[in-house]
C-alpha cells in the first residue's frame, strides 16, 4: 500500500506520464531489504543529550530553524523523535508561548519561542525544548514573488517544476534577507530567545508572554556557564547561532571584569565549559561568502591547548560543531577544517566533526540514479541515525546499535 501511494503522488507531482511509470517501476521493483545510504562520522567523539544527562538532570536545548516559511511546532516531529529516543514519556500539559519583541524599539514582533518540558518517568532526566520560530520577519518581504506562483504563472509549468519553483521561492530569498538585514532582527529574534532560555527556569516562564526579555548579559552568562545547553539547527540557522556565539565571545573579551568579582568568577567557569551544536543540513560556508572574517582566526592551537600562550584567554574550553550534509542536498555544505580555522573565532575553542550523511533514499529509473533534493534538505529530523547521535553521542558508539550498524566513524588526531 505505501509502494502504491508513493508511485501515485510521484505521478501526480510529474505531471509526465513516463516519468511516473519509469519512477515507480523502480520503487516498486526496488530491493529494499538492506540500507546502503553513507553514513561516515569524520572528526572527534562528541556528547549526546544523554551524556549531559550524566552530568545534571536538566538539559535545555534550543532549536533555530533555516530557509523557508516556518509556523510554531515546526520542531514537533524531531522533539518527539529525542524523546522517544531519551525514553522520555511525560509531557507538559500545555507550550509556554511567547512572542519576541525587538529589543531595540520594544514593540516590533520578531518571532515565536514555544518551550515543552520533557521527563521521564521516574523524573530524573528532564529536558526543556526551546523552538525558535523567526521565518515570519522574512515572510513579508517574500510577498514580492507571490504572483510567480499564482495561477497566471502556474498553468505554464510542469507540475513538478512548479513545486520546484515554490520550493526555491520560499527559501532562496532568506538568506539574502538575513545577510542585508541592517536592523539585525533575525539575530534579536535569536539573542532573545537565548535571554529567555537562559535567564528563566521553567517555572519563571509564563504562557503568552509578549515582551522583551531583559536579563542582563552578567545573569545569562551565569546561567550558561552552570547549565547544560545544547543547539540544533537546520541550514541558514547554522549561521544565524555562529553570529550570535561570535557576539558573545567579543562581549566577554572586551568586558572589564578587573572590578568585578563576580564576572571574574563567571567568565572563569565558562573557560571549563562545553557546549555541542548539531548543525542539520549545514550551510555556513556558503553564507560566509562576503563577509569579514571573526576579530581572532587561525590560532586554535594558542588559544585552546593548555600550552598555548592565550589559552588564558579563551572564552569556552570547547565548542563541538558537528555539521550534517547530506551529498545529495544542494542546499547544504560540507565543513574543511581550513573554514574553522580561518572563519570561525578562534577563542571559541572550535572543534569540527563533519556527518557525512545520504538522508534520502537514491532510486534507479531510465539507467540513471534519482535522490529528491528537497527530501535530502528537509527530512534530517525524521532520520533515525541523526536522532541517535544528537541524543546518545558517539562516545560510546560501538555499544549502539543503531550507530555501530549503520555509521563508519573516523576519528581525526592532531
Amino acid at each position: 500500500m505505501k509502494k502504491i501511494l508513493l508511485f501515485l503522488a510521484l505521478l501526480f507531482i510529474s505531471g509526465c506520464t513516463s516519468f511516473g511509470r519509469g519512477v515507480a517501476e523502480a520503487i516498486l521493483n526496488k530491493d529494499n531489504t538492506e540500507d546502503h545510504r553513507q553514513c561516515d562520522i569524520i572528526g572527534e567523539k562528541i556528547n549526546g543529550i544523554n551524556d549531559y544527562f550524566q552530568q545534571n538532570k536538566i538539559v535545555k536545548v534550543m532549536m533555530i530553524h533555516g530557509v523557508g516559511s516556518h509556523t510554531p511546532g515546526y520542531a514537533t516531529r524531531i522533539r518527539e523523535n529525542l524523546a522517544k529516543s531519551l525514553d522520555l514519556t511525560v509531557f507538559s500539559k500545555r507550550a509556554k508561548d511567547i512572542t519576541l519583541l525587538n529589543p531595540d524599539d520594544g514593540k516590533t514582533e520578531i518571532g515565536n519561542l514555544q518551550v515543552i518540558r520533557m521527563q521521564n518517568e521516574e523524573r530524573t532526566k528532564d529536558l526543556i525544548f526551546y523552538e525558535l520560530t523567526w521565518s515570519n520577519i522574512t515572510s513579508k518581504q517574500k510577498k514580492i514573488l507571490d504572483y510567480d506562483t499564482s495561477g497566471k504563472y502556474a498553468y505554464k509549468r510542469a507540475p513538478f517544476n512548479h513545486s520546484m519553483k515554490k520550493f526555491l521561492n520560499d527559501t532562496v530569498p532568506d538568506p539574502m534577507i538575513y545577510l542585508i538585514d541592517k536592523d539585525n532582527l533575525i539575530l534579536n529574534a535569536s539573542k532573545q530567545a537565548s535571554c529567555w532560555m537562559l535567564g528563566h527556569n521553567w517555572n519563571q516562564l509564563k504562557d503568552n508572554q509578549k515582551q522583551v526579555c531583559r536579563v542582563s548579559s552578567y545573569n545569562q552568562l551565569k546561567d550558561l556557564s552552570n547549565e547544560n545547553i545544547i543547539y540544533i539547527t537546520h541550514s541558514l540557522g547554522s549561521r544565524i547561532l555562529m553570529d550570535s556565539m561570535t557576539d558573545i565571545v567579543n562581549e566577554i573579551a572586551q568586558a572589564d571584569v578587573h572590578q568585578n568579582r563576580d564576572a571574574e568568577l563567571i567568565i572563569n567557569e565558562l573557560k571549563n565549559k562545553n557546549i555541542t551544536v548539531f548543525m542539520l543540513a549545514n550551510q555556513l560556508p556558503i553564507l560566509q561568502i562576503g563577509r569579514k572574517s571573526p576579530a581572532v582566526t587561525n590560532q586554535i592551537s594558542s588559544y585552546c591547548k593548555k600550552k598555548g600562550k592565550n589559552y588564558h584567554n579563551r572564552v569556552f574550553k570547547q565548542v563541538d560543531i558537528v555539521a550534517f550534509s547530506d551529498p545529495n542536498d544542494l542546499l547544504s555544505y560540507d565543513i574543511p577544517q581550513s573554514f574553522v580555522d580561518s572563519y570561525i573565532d578562534s577563542r571559541m575553542c572550535p572543534s569540527l566533526t563533519n556527518v557525512n550523511i545520504n538522508i534520502a533514499e537514491e532510486i534507479s529509473a531510465f539507467g540513471l540514479s534519482v535522490v529528491n533534493p528537497v527530501a535530502s534538505h528537509t527530512e534530517y529530523d525524521n532520520d533515525e541515525r541523526v536522532i541517535e547521535m544528537i541524543s546518545q553521542g558517539t562516545r560510546h558508539l560501538k555499544e549502539d546499535k543503531v550507530l555501530n550498524k549503520k555509521c563508519r566513524f573516523i576519528e581525526l588526531d592532531d
